[in-house]
């Protein structure tokens, strides 16, 4: 969700009852803190920003860490960010609550042996990078959860719908993260062909890679949807287009997403994905109860927050 979740898409989650985050990698540190401030102009509620260290090298991450510690968003969300433990007390130090994302139980011990107060189980069906990214989601649920004492576990990986929400509460996740679901929304600040891509795509079109993508080491895994351009060179690269980019960029490129693009029928409002997924969060038994959206944002917002 690099500078595809920014502020409008933040805003429009945090409003509807949801933890938006902000995109944070690849943000020049000016350029981050704009982006927290505009945000803050979009809505009252709380909002986190993703912090991930494959951008500009450690004294740029460093950087941006520090207009994270000045602004001091509700949530700090760690990425790959293994090598810099301190971070998750110097954050939990001025106020703010840390999410990891881990892809292994070997991380979710690091993660919470840091002091992390949420882990998130990130399934190999998530869309863009992954970290370690070979177990599924729902082998690395129960093994994360057994772990997990108190704290909080989100589920990410395919996360679309109801029904997928509905799943992994039932197994004892206190929330879910979803991002290819929110690329898709009229807010984001992805290429329209993006979105429709992502629209058209079946799960069969997803791919699981470990060669280029668009500011990453070789190697490190990630999920697209491949472009079948036998001569386009650009095909070989996985990443993502913004509204900015040229629409080739959106044409040639092989597109992050995850596994749960074929129950993303149309683009949509962001507060109707948020609708849509808080309909499986707080259902009973499969049945989801009659609540006003204020009541919705309010339960929302005391899960994650």
């Amino acid at each position: 969700m690099a500078a595809i979740s920014d502020p409008k898409l933040v805003a429009a989650v945090a409003n509807a009852g949801g933890m938006g985050t902000i995109g944070g990698l690849r943000l020049a540190p000016l350029a981050l803190r704009r982006w927290i401030r505009k945000t803050r102009t979009l809505t009252d509620e709380p909002f986190g920003v993703n912090l991930v260290p494959s951008f500009g090298g450690p004294d740029v991450f460093e950087a941006q860490f520090q207009v994270v510690l000045h602004e001091r968003p509700k949530m700090l969300s760690l990425f790959y960010a293994e090598a810099y433990p301190d971070m998750i007390a110097r954050a939990k130090d001025a106020g703010m609550a840390v999410m990891v994302q881990v892809g292994s139980v070997e991380l979710a011990r690091r993660a919470i042996a840091d002091g992390a107060d949420i882990i998130t189980a990130q399934g190999s069906e998530s869309g863009g990078h992954l970290n370690r990214g070979t177990i599924g989601l729902l082998s690395l649920l129960p093994a994360i959860l057994d772990i997990a004492g108190d704290r909080p576990v989100l589920a990410a990986g395919g996360i679309t719908n109801r029904q997928d929400v509905e799943t992994v509460m039932g197994m004892g996740t206190s929330g879910v993260l979803a991002g290819t679901a929110f690329v898709a929304c009229d807010e984001s600040n992805a290429h329209p062909l993006y979105k429709q891509k992502i629209v058209e795509a079946m799960v069969d079109d997803i791919e699981y890679r470990t060669g280029y993508s668009f500011g990453w080491k070789y190697g490190t895994p990630h999920r697209v949807m491949p472009n079948r351009d036998r001569w386009n060179l650009l095909r070989f690269i996985g990443g993502g287009a913004r509204i900015i980019d040229k629409p080739k960029m959106a044409e040639k490129l092989s597109l992050y997403a995850g596994q749960g693009v074929d129950k993303i029928d149309h683009v949509m409002p962001a507060s109707e994905r948020v609708a849509e997924l808080a309909s499986g969060l707080l259902s009973q038994g499969g049945a989801a109860q009659d609540l006003d959206a204020v009541s919705q944002r309010r339960t929302l917002q005391a899960r994650y927050a």
